[in-house]
């Protein structure tokens, strides 16, 4: 497989010819792999959802992206809606990499509506060879007829006394006609933290308010992709820790997408409220960079289906990432549930035990309580397996098919209730996504069978249900 040198990472768009990007984009329509209902790239690397947001009657989805491998390379966003949540726009791109301020890629960043135009606040990289990372936080209008104005001045121009250049991937809120911003970011003692920021104007100035504030012990060396919700008068706080330590929270993946919910915020201090414990917000394989946007009193959450710097079959196609689909997130009982959008996605009714699942399915089971089995999709030769027993259900992909990043293992385990549960499984060729129990739980990850004539195998006592899935 092709190895990149950082000159071949970081080539400007403008040096590539018109047709590399047909070339790539023929090769990967022609993959095995290609996913039916779920986000994805028409060429290169997809990887964390932006700008999340409803504005001028459509949703409103920007997605980091690199065109021209399976690679992060030098990034850019591409721009999607849609009118339901399900069914998306062809991409176009919405800001490219250019000096001064994102020579060296536009990263993460936010959306929200002001008056008749959206407004973007991101991060800019600027990584000279040999040199430390520089990152500002950019502004840009989005016109009601797509067209993007990019602020010539950062609104933070560089990241605070004590702190490295990871400071990234800003979250715009606006509380009581004032704006605040989420910028993830690392102290020069390597301890990550999530920084608070407040202007009375969208466009600035921005000022420091300081770090978030919990009781929590340090949460890795880095805080990437910082969102907040309200969701019942609670906080709910999603971010994505580095270099976590196990004893805080276990996990397997490199690196967890975690959120714990506070009873409030003090937006003078940062300082959370009567914080809850931290709690893996996709338990599965790889989920990533959650982003939220609040509608008419809905939260709503979408993920990268993907893991940094991790690595895919689809690498030797050229092509690399998707994103999950469309969550309902509510809270009961104090823990965040998580429902998928699907609207006018799910088709008729077949038996999954005597049919091909073809690729792409929605398959319920009910299990009963104390059952002790294995639930599983595939053939003689490959299957997804859920393996249930009175006290966990573990996920073992490492037979789906070719491996994928067999480094952080082919399992994952939950614990559950001695109960009857409920398991809503939605396949979509290279994907799955797990919901638990109406979503008190989820489990997603990526798998790439190499064979076609799929179908479900399940002890005789699980209640059994498949909807086929159409293609949008």
């Amino acid at each position: 497989m092709r190895q990149w040198t950082r000159e071949q990472l970081h080539r400007p768009y403008s040096s590539y010819a018109a047709e590399e990007r047909v070339r790539l984009r023929i090769q990967q329509q022609q993959s095995r792999y290609r996913l039916a209902y779920h986000i994805q790239p028409e060429t290169g690397l997809l990887n964390d959802p932006n700008g999340f947001a409803f504005f001028n009657g459509q949703w409103q989805l920007f997605y980091q992206h690199f065109p021209f491998g399976p690679v992060h390379g030098l990034k850019s966003w591409q721009h999607i809606t849609s009118p339901d949540l399900t069914h998306w726009s062809h991409p176009h791109t919405a800001l490219l990499p250019h000096p001064p301020y994102t020579t060296d890629g536009v990263f993460s960043g936010s959306a929200i509506p002001v008056g008749e135009r959206l407004f973007l606040m991101y991060t800019g990289n600027i990584h000279p060879i040999g040199q430390s990372r520089q990152s500002a936080q950019l502004g840009a209008w989005m016109t009601a007829d797509g067209e993007i104005i990019e602020l010539e001045q950062p609104l933070i121009s560089q990241p605070p006394m004590g702190y490295t250049g990871h400071f990234r991937d800003p979250q715009i809120i606006q509380i009581d006609g004032d704006y605040y911003a989420l910028v993830g970011a690392q102290s020069r003692d390597k301890i990550g933290e999530i920084l608070l920021y407040h202007a009375t104007a969208v466009e600035g100035p921005w000022q420091l308010v300081g770090p978030i504030k919990w009781p929590h012990a340090p949460l890795g060396y880095m805080l990437e992709c910082p969102n907040l919700a309200f969701i019942d008068d609670k906080v709910v706080l999603i971010f994505c820790p580095q270099g976590l330590d196990q004893n805080v929270l276990a996990y397997k993946n490199r690196f967890p997408n975690t959120y714990l919910v506070a009873d409030g915020i003090d937006w003078l201090t940062g300082e959370l409220i009567n914080p809850g414990p931290l709690v893996q917000l996709d338990a599965g394989f790889d989920g990533y960079a959650t982003q939220v946007t609040k509608v008419d009193g809905t939260v709503y959450a979408i993920s990268w289906l993907g893991i940094p710097d991790g690595t895919y079959p689809t690498d030797r196609e050229g092509w690399q990432g998707c994103l999950s689909l469309v969550k309902k997130l509510t809270l009961v009982d104090g823990q965040l549930n998580q429902t998928p959008v699907v609207t006018n996605l799910v088709g008729e009714a077949f038996n999954p035990m005597a049919e091909n699942l073809a690729g792409q399915a929605m398959i319920q089971f009910v299990v009963p309580a104390g059952t002790e089995g294995e639930i599983s999709l595939g053939n003689d030769h490959e299957r997804l397996k859920l393996m249930v027993s009175a006290e966990e259900l573990t996920v073992d992909r490492s037979h789906s098919g070719v491996p994928v990043n067999p480094g952080y293992g082919g399992h994952r385990t939950i614990s559950w209730d001695q109960k009857a549960h409920q398991l809503m499984l939605f396949l979509d060729h290279s994907c799955f996504e797990l919901f638990i129990d109406k979503g008190t739980q989820v489990m997603s990850g990526r798998i790439f069978p190499e064979t076609n004539d799929w179908r479900v195998h399940a002890p005789v006592e699980v209640e059994t249900h498949a909807n086929r899935i159409k293609t949008i």
